[in-house]
């Protein structure tokens, strides 16, 4: 029976997908497929993106507890094919929640709704549960393997059902790609350097799980920097309030999921397509708010295959937010650490400071990257931060990330404490650079004037345009 779905699945997209993609005009008749709805909704943000660019194109409805599949699958179409009215009426201008060029006309039949292209062109995200969705991979890693001369992927599949996991790869500004449907039980993926037709400084890599045509949202990863450089530069909608490739911890008897929400950087800066190139320049961030009484909580990911005996460094775009108007006292923080050679995860009393690493520091500050509190903030900025910088960590030890010769995994995390209800504060994910490989290191410095020259120029484009279409 499986053996049977994946050949359904690979008929569908070997007939359609190299035609059908990403098309710039439709004809009379289109080639599509049905995403199919089922049961009802669990009662939350409904998204639907496409997958190309580095920032995705989206449309969302919010759900209702209990609402049918039908009822969800013709709202949705009804959106699509409303923002689709509303971009050609304002002549072409960008829109984030325009998903295709042309005049095709979304349906719904029952649950189904009715598609251009096939299940890969798609993902879906937001807080809503139900209906079929299935859970995204997690913790994407990426390298590029010298010796053997390829670019390796590695992931830890969803424990939800689903039936095939997808994997994307993309270059040339997404003009080209390569696309896999793999078994379910499949974690890993290699690509032969020689198949890439470009340098290894601008892959986009995404690994989706699809379960009966229905496709989970993407784990994501950049890769720049001659493949040593891994970063979380794309603009992805969130699902369940965490971002593309983390998950939360607490040391709350019962954590508060409502904490974890996806916060939006420029609400009213849409008319100029924003690519992502930076951390500064994600359109979405991690939103953490205050814990339960007395807890600490936050948000932590792995990366997987990494070099042992490499040094790796980190860099992260962090926001304390309006935490300046707080006045009880509250702590946020940035860590990482090698897993050892048993590679286990990392348990919440070492996620929260209350035991050894597995490098042996202990204490609230071990493996401490960053750190803000009360009368140390970022003053509602998003500032970048890089681990070794003793300022920052108010660490004596601060350092890079060397892996023992027995270790391949790091976990980093975030840390959050705070006794004001009112408290939250933002991170924007990280990139993780292996310095020991590299062979070209930039420094804080260069990159974070890099960082602020790519987001004045976006602001820039957006202040023209807004100049040009005003009366």
């Amino acid at each position: 029976m499986r053996m049977g779905k994946l050949k359904r699945y690979v008929a569908v997209f070997v007939g359609v997908f190299l035609s059908v993609g990403y098309p710039k005009a439709y004809s009379s008749v289109v080639p599509t497929f049905n995403l199919p709805f089922k049961g009802e909704a669990s009662g939350g943000n409904l998204i639907l993106a496409k997958t190309r660019n580095r920032n995705v194109a989206y449309v969302s409805v919010q759900t209702s507890t209990g609402e049918s599949a039908e009822s969800v699958a013709q709202r949705l179409a009804d959106t699509i094919n409303a923002h689709h009215a509303e971009q050609n009426f304002r002549g072409g201008h960008y829109d984030p929640h325009w998903l295709w060029v042309g005049g095709y006309q979304v349906s719904a039949s029952g649950s189904n709704l009715i598609l251009p292209g096939t299940p890969e062109n798609y993902i879906t995200s937001g807080t809503e549960m139900g209906l079929g969705i299935p859970k995204p991979p997690m913790f994407l890693s990426c390298s590029y393997d010298k010796g053997k001369n390829e670019v390796a992927l590695q992931w830890i599949n969803p424990p939800d059902r689903y039936d095939f996991i997808l994997v994307e790869g993309y270059w040339n500004d997404f003009d080209e790609q390569v696309t896999r449907l793999l078994p379910r039980e499949s974690n890993t993926f290699r690509i032969e350097r020689n198949k890439i037709p470009v340098d290894v400084n601008d892959l986009e890599f995404r690994v989706i799980s699809l379960s009966d045509n229905i496709p989970s949202n993407a784990a994501a990863i950049h890769v720049s920097g001659g493949g040593h450089c891994q970063e979380e530069t794309y603009g992805i909608p969130f699902t369940g309030g965490v971002a593309p490739n983390w998950a939360t911890w607490s040391t709350a008897e019962k954590p508060d999921t409502a904490a974890f929400e996806q916060g939006e950087k420029y609400t009213n800066l849409r008319q100029s397509y924003n690519p992502a190139r930076t951390l500064s320049t994600k359109p979405f961030y991690q939103v953490v708010k205050t814990p339960p009484s007395g807890a600490a909580h936050g948000v932590y990911r792995k990366f997987l295959s990494l070099t042992p005996g490499h040094t790796y460094r980190i860099i992260a775009c962090i926001s304390t937010l309006e935490m300046d108007s707080v006045k009880g006292d509250w702590a946020f923080s940035l860590h990482g650490t090698h897993n050892g050679a048993e590679r286990k995860d990392l348990t919440i009393q070492q996620l929260s400071g209350l035991a050894a690493l597995p490098d042996g520091r202990r204490g609230p500050q071990a493996g401490r990257i960053a750190y803000y509190h009360r009368g140390k903030t970022t003053k509602a900025n998003h500032e970048i931060v890089f681990s070794g910088d003793k300022a920052a960590s108010e660490v004596e030890d601060a350092s890079h990330i060397t892996l023992p010769a027995d270790a391949n995994t790091i976990t980093v995390w975030v840390r959050f404490t705070c006794s004001d209800t009112n408290g939250k504060v933002g991170f924007s994910g990280i990139k993780l650079e292996d310095i020991t490989a590299s062979g070209n290191v930039k420094s804080p410095e260069q990159i974070m004037l890099e960082e602020h020259q790519e987001e004045a120029g976006f602001l820039t484009g957006i202040e023209r345009m807004l100049r040009k279409e005003s009366p």
